[in-house]
């Protein structure tokens, strides 16, 4: 049988929780090495000091060179610079004595130098308080610096895997809303083509132009949204090349009638041909989405060193100055075009269509955003 002690050590044991047991060996942990950086301080300071006086004695510096005692300064600011408050207030006192002790009286004598004396202990001693203090404060400065860093990094990487994860979800819809739905269609009019080869042959070319039809549209959405996916391919295929694949889907899944006026590839550099494809594609998803359009007029061409950017349609139109869903976009267009150096104009009435007109110059201009990126 156990007896009460045994007992009551065992549910005082059983009672503590995994963190109270893990924290006995963490205090220890923690303890141990302050009394080996104490230790260690005080090994230096008092090394330190044994230094700088046994040269002096040993040399006979002072008096014949009164300064040469100021290098106990250089040993009390170094202690604080590196080791902190203990080791440097211990050198200063140290200092004080060796100083008073060794150097300044008589071998056989014990007496503190005067008050006036500039290596008083009072020196020493703020030498060491004041050094420690501004060495404190240098660490915490340094130390919140740090901080702050590692907090701008993780929350630089929460927001690229934030947009990372909206282009993602953006991706995916766009795969359920075009690719998939008209892979389902390819399925179904297939069957039914089979279905008709069997009883009549000639009614299955209905369903054959169907899955078609079907095909070329998502093979026109495959290569915009592999496009999208690849950015580097604006490098290697140009701007008029992506908005070309731009147009197929418009024609292939909208049904829109799309008269591209595209002309020769701009002499851009890629951050500036980035920014022109995306003002672009953000007019031609507005249409897509709010005009109800049937023709969109997509011109790029250029005049007077300045490129010009068209994207029309003859849909429903709207106020330019009153509230609309799709301002949002449009000021992402003029943003895009302030950042370009260039202007954005867009005319537009109720049931009159729709008009957007971005001028870009075709070399920075001086003060806009890429020219300032480009000079930094």
């Amino acid at each position: 049988m156990r007896g009460p002690g045994q007992d009551s050590s065992t549910n005082a044991g059983r009672g503590r929780t995994p963190k109270q047991d893990e924290r006995v060996p963490l205090q220890q942990a923690r303890a141990a090495p302050g009394w080996r950086r104490s230790a260690s301080d005080s090994l230096l300071a008092i090394a330190g000091v044994a230094l700088v006086t046994g040269v002096i004695a040993a040399a006979h510096l002072y008096p014949r060179f009164p300064s040469s005692a100021l290098t106990y300064l250089l040993v009390i600011v170094a202690l604080a610079s590196t080791r902190g408050h203990y080791a440097a207030i211990l050198a200063a006192l140290l200092a004080s004595f060796s100083f008073n002790f060794f150097l300044a009286p008589s071998p056989n004598e014990f007496a503190f130098a005067e008050l006036e004396d500039p290596l008083d202990p009072v020196v020493f001693l703020a030498t060491a308080i004041v050094t420690g203090q501004l060495t404190a404060a240098l660490r915490r400065h340094a130390e919140q610096a740090r901080r702050r860093e590692r907090e701008a990094r993780l929350l630089s990487e929460h927001a690229q895997e934030l947009a990372a994860l909206q282009e993602r979800q953006r991706l995916a819809r766009e795969l359920h809303d075009s690719v998939s739905q008209a892979l389902y269609g390819i399925s179904l009019g297939t069957h039914t083509a089979l279905e008709a080869l069997e009883s009549d042959p000639g009614e299955a070319i209905a369903p054959l132009e169907y899955v078609i039809t079907l095909a070329e549209v998502g093979l026109a959405e495959m290569r915009a949204l592999i496009f999208e996916l690849r950015p580097e391919s604006l490098a290697t295929e140009g701007a008029i090349a992506a908005l070309t694949k731009q147009v197929a889907v418009l024609r292939s899944r909208y049904k829109l009638t799309v008269d591209a006026q595209l002309g020769e590839e701009p002499a851009l550099s890629l951050e500036r041909k980035q920014a022109l494809y995306r003002i672009a594609q953000e007019a031609l998803h507005n249409i897509v989405k709010h005009a109800r359009a049937s023709t969109v007029l997509l011109r790029l061409n250029r005049q007077d060193g300045k490129l010009i950017l068209e994207v029309c349609d003859d849909g429903k139109g709207f106020d330019p100055t009153g509230p609309f869903p799709g301002h949002l976009g449009l000021h992402s267009i003029q943003e895009r075009a302030a950042w370009l150096g260039g202007t954005c104009s867009i005319e537009s009435a109720p049931a009159q269509g729709t008009c957007l007109r971005v001028h870009i110059p075709t070399h920075d201009e001086p003060g806009s955003a890429v020219e300032e990126g480009e000079r930094h």
